[in-house]
């Protein structure tokens, strides 16, 4: 029998502090990891992932058959299980993705080893040991149809999407060949280079058209999401030199740097974008919003160059995490780098109703936009909010004792913010402290309603400063009010504060653009101060 440090077995936990509304967690006698988790139109949740040793859900139980089998769970509005299933055989399976269709069924894909036993189908890995798959299954978890994607070499698929019509996009990489259908794909290369590839299928699976992207090196797919008009955004990584369409990017000192690009709905290049630096920066996933505006993150080491006019750098040599902005046209908007001395990475991004939210992974102290946590020496996870601007308005985290990382999070119909990931030994989520059974356990969750684009904003504060480029002292305008301030460099970190005061004896700062932020009562603005 399973045993919680708080929790009874297997229930949801209706927390009663701060940030999560409920949170569940999945665990087994292994490793278990959470990789993607997605909202059903009636509040209920689909999730995906892979575990190795045993799983158990509610009274579900599940033993893999090889070193970890893959998982797909559905649950109602009210948390409990609807239905599970687990496949997998003598090697490491996984779902990577799921997509819900305007039926209502449910399309994952993932990867596997020679044999996937699938319900009562057997899918073949062909010409090569490892192969990628896609599987549809109706609502109530019955399979309906499913298909391998085999070819020679390495390969990987970032994820799914589902169109209005049942078509449904994917995006990842191959090495020499992919065989996707009727279509076969080919690098032309023998050197382990990589290339990556967008298709569309049509609802049965069948290949509708396919298209490869690389040239030298590695180009790998990581993320993609749709506009609505049906075209495909796609992202990820190349560290030589890529070709995705009539566009060629050379990585800078071929570290990796990242991309971004958009196909039309039947297969035509819209454009592609390049943004990086000398040292390895990564995309983990993107998320379009209703205007089609585009947001990314993943991790980045040192300046990141967007475009001409818009670069962002790193607190230190080690990774922040960032948020990107483009437009629906591939133009960049903004770039901020987050985080802090050490280690940080954005794994998962939404966006809904004015927010977008991300979620990942973090090590040591980080700060940003007045918000600041500190995991110590072991990496927490965490999630936060911030306008269509780029500015903070919430953060959540994930206390651990070895780690915890947020890997999935998706918006639900109502503005339900819901999260997967995982943690090892002992997480702490508010006021309860849980203990996996085996290296790691899983959980699902919701983040608190007033974290999420219901709440209102607090009231603007109508507050000027001068002068304005400043270097020893600044004033606040209309004086005589009780504020308080708060001064932030370029990368989000305090570096000034004070109270009661309209005339400001500033700090020796480096040159720059600096935020300040005046509150009086519950109004708060914000000023760009430039410090010479």
């Amino acid at each position: 029998m399973k045993k919680w440090t708080i929790l009874l077995l297997h229930l949801p936990f209706l927390l009663s502090a701060q940030d999560w509304a409920w949170v569940q967690p999945l665990d087994g006698l292994g490793n278990e990891s959470c990789r993607s988790i997605k909202a059903a139109p009636d509040g209920g949740l689909f999730v995906g992932g892979a575990f190795e040793g045993s799983l158990e859900i509610e009274d579900w139980q599940a033993l893999s058959e090889g070193e970890s089998d893959l998982f797909l769970a559905a649950f109602g509005p009210d948390q409990k299980l609807l239905w599970a299933l687990s496949a997998g055989g003598s090697q490491d399976d996984e779902i990577a993705s799921i997509a819900i269709l305007p039926s209502g069924d449910i399309v994952c894909v993932g990867a596997f080893w020679f044999e996937l036993p699938l319900v009562d189908t057997v899918l073949s890995s062909g010409s090569s040991p490892r192969a990628l798959f896609a599987a549809r299954f109706s609502p109530e978890g019955e399979l309906r149809w499913a298909r391998s994607f085999s070819g020679q070499g390495l390969k990987g698929i970032a994820g799914i999407a589902a169109q209005s019509d049942d078509t449904l996009a994917i995006s990842g990489f191959f090495e020499k060949t992919l065989e996707l259908g009727d279509s076969t794909l080919e690098s032309g290369l023998d050197d382990g280079s990589t290339f990556s590839f967008t298709a569309l299928l049509d609802g049965a699976g069948n290949t509708l058209w396919a298209q490869p992207a690389g040239y030298s090196g590695d180009t790998r797919a990581s993320a993609l999401a749709l506009q609505s008009d049906g075209a495909i955004v796609i992202g990820g990584f190349f560290n030589d030199t890529t070709l995705i369409g009539d566009a060629q990017f050379t990585a800078n000192t071929f570290d990796r740097d990242v991309f971004l690009a958009c196909f039309s709905p039947a297969g035509e290049v819209r454009w592609a974008r390049k943004a990086g630096g000398v040292i390895d920066d990564e995309l983990s996933a993107i998320a379009i919003d209703e205007q089609g505006n585009i947001y990314a993150t993943g991790i980045l080491v040192g300046v990141m160059t967007l475009s001409e006019e818009i670069s962002i750098q790193s607190s230190t040599g080690n990774s922040d995490f960032y948020l990107l902005k483009y437009a629906p046209d591939g133009t960049p908007i903004f770039g901020r780098a987050l985080g802090g001395q050490e280690v940080q990475q954005g794994l998962a991004i939404a966006v809904h109703g004015g927010i977008v939210a991300i979620g990942g992974a973090y090590q040591g102290a980080m700060a940003f936009d007045g918000f600041q946590a500190d995991a110590g020496a072991s990496p927490d996870g965490f999630i936060a909010g911030f306008n269509l601007e780029g500015q903070a308005r919430w953060l959540a985290t994930i206390p651990a004792d070895i780690v915890s990382l947020t890997s999935t999070i998706d918006y639900g119909p109502e503005g339900q913010l819901f999260a997967g990931g995982a943690f090892g030994q002992q997480a702490t989520f508010d006021e309860a402290t849980w203990t996996s059974i085996g290296n790691t356990g899983l959980f699902i969750g919701q983040l608190r309603p007033s974290l999420t684009p219901v709440n209102a904003a607090p009231p603007t504060l109508s507050v000027s400063v001068y002068p304005n480029p400043a270097k020893e002292q600044l004033n606040l305008y209309p004086p005589g009010r009780h504020y308080k301030v708060a001064l932030y460099d370029p990368l989000g970190r305090p570096v000034f504060q004070a109270q009661g005061q309209d005339v400001l004896a500033l700090p020796n700062l480096p040159p720059g653009v600096y935020t300040l932020v005046v509150e009086e009562m519950e109004k708060v603005g914000k000023v760009q101060l430039v410090i010479y």
